[in-house]
């Protein structure tokens, strides 16, 4: 802009001709002069690239692909217009959650073994008066609780230090029975696990009863657990759950979970389990009545819907045919609407930039079905006409400083 009124001014000094044109008393006359002076500003201001001030590129611009033949597709963005094929994509699309980490799981995988940390109660009766742990008031010895050491093993009078862990209830009875034929009479043995630790799994972060949960022997699923801690303590839309198991590590949002019973697998011993508060968001700006971030305030919300929550595109500025929704898009929804491969991102998901033509009725049908996702970021574009209001806006300011130079200078004169 510093260019341009460099010019004018330099117009207005050195040229009297044009200056005698500009200054004229009519008023058409000094209208034709100011359109004479944008057109010949044009030069100046495409020379210059981002002259007028603005919150975001010119749909034109977004449109330009951002990379030549010779640079990786790591610095590209992909430019995919709304259509009924890429909403279809994006509704058959299941991001990585908890069935793709680790399996749906099953109740015959969970056995009811003993572990490190459980605490047992053994009793032992025997068929006669008299032997090793009867008496002749009882038959039987109950012996205090047990708690299974780090290695996994116990001690049973006359049969010594035992391996426990890895062993059901059942198998351990066993084993101490056969430990002690020979030496009691008849055996018989019951173990019970008094407190199970081995066989839970922890739940916490923002649920109501945060702590440690024992499987039941039918076997217990993700949501059977949350149930068991009270459940989560804000919205199912709000809550993301992430499970650890052994490592690994595999993270679904709650109402997903409810919604799709394949999200519902079945816990293991030494899961754990966090649900955290995580309100999903969209953030909105350009041309719309009020640009800022908006909550989801419901599961499912659609780009007509955001746009509407942020008032609207503005009928003095918007372009309707520049709606444009910025995300970082798994390369999944991308191939299932056969996108070129070689320009995706090799990190598995690509800067993407969906456009939709609300100048054409058909956009609002496609608008209803296609879905937001959190962190997405909408952003209506300025019209041509809009750019050209600006310029003029501009030109009549700097017109209007070289007419009080021009005015000073007469008087200096």
């Amino acid at each position: 802009m510093l260019a341009l009124c460099r010019v004018l001014i330099y117009c207005e000094r050195m040229n009297p001709i044009w200056r005698d044109f500009h200054f004229m008393s009519n008023r058409g006359t000094r209208l034709v002069s100011r359109v004479v002076i944008a057109i010949a500003a044009l030069p100046f201001l495409a020379a210059c690239g981002t002259v007028l001030p603005g919150e975001g590129p010119s749909a034109a611009r977004i449109l330009q692909q951002n990379s030549s033949p010779d640079q990786p597709a790591e610095n590209e963005y992909a430019i995919v217009p709304v259509s009924g094929q890429v909403i279809s994509a994006q509704l058959g699309f299941e991001p990585r959650g908890l069935r793709k980490v680790f399996g749906m799981g099953s109740p015959e995988a969970y056995r009811n073994r003993i572990g490190v940390g459980d605490i047992l109660r053994v009793n032992i009766w025997e068929a006669a008066d008299n032997g090793l742990f009867s008496t002749t008031d009882t038959k039987n010895t109950q012996f205090p609780p047990m708690r299974v050491d780090k290695r996994g093993r116990i001690t049973i009078p006359f049969v010594g230090v035992i391996r426990a862990s890895g062993y059901t209830p059942l198998q351990l009875q066993k084993r101490i029975e056969h430990l002690l034929a020979g030496k009691a009479i008849s055996p018989q043995v019951m173990v019970t696990i008094a407190k199970n630790v081995a066989n839970s799994v922890v739940v916490n972060g923002d649920v109501r009863k945060p702590g440690r949960y024992v499987i039941s022997l039918k076997g217990d699923r993700v949501l059977d657990v949350l149930a068991s801690a009270g459940g989560a303590a804000a919205p199912a839309r709000e809550t993301m759950l992430t499970l650890v198991r052994r490592g690994r590590r595999g993270i679904q949002s709650l109402k997903r979970i409810i919604r799709n019973p394949k999200e519902n697998i079945y816990v293991r011993p030494g899961d754990q389990i966090y649900l955290s508060h995580n309100p999903q968001t969209f953030t909105a700006f350009g041309a719309v009545a009020k640009t800022g971030e908006y909550p989801f305030d419901s599961d499912r919300v659609n780009i007509l819907e955001a746009v509407a929550r942020a008032g609207g595109l503005l009928d003095t500025r918007a372009d309707t045919k520049g709606v444009f929704l910025f995300r970082i898009e798994d390369n999944q929804v991308l191939r299932a609407f056969d996108y070129p491969a070689e320009r995706m991102n090799l990190s598995g998901k690509t800067p993407t930039v969906y456009v939709l033509d609300m100048s054409k009725p058909r956009a609002f049908f496609l608008a209803q079905g296609f879905m937001m996702r959190d962190n997405d970021v909408i952003y209506v574009a300025n019209s041509a006409g809009t750019e050209l209001r600006k310029f003029l806006t501009l030109l009549n300011a700097g017109t209007a400083a070289i007419r009080g130079t021009y005015s000073l200078a007469t008087i200096g004169n």
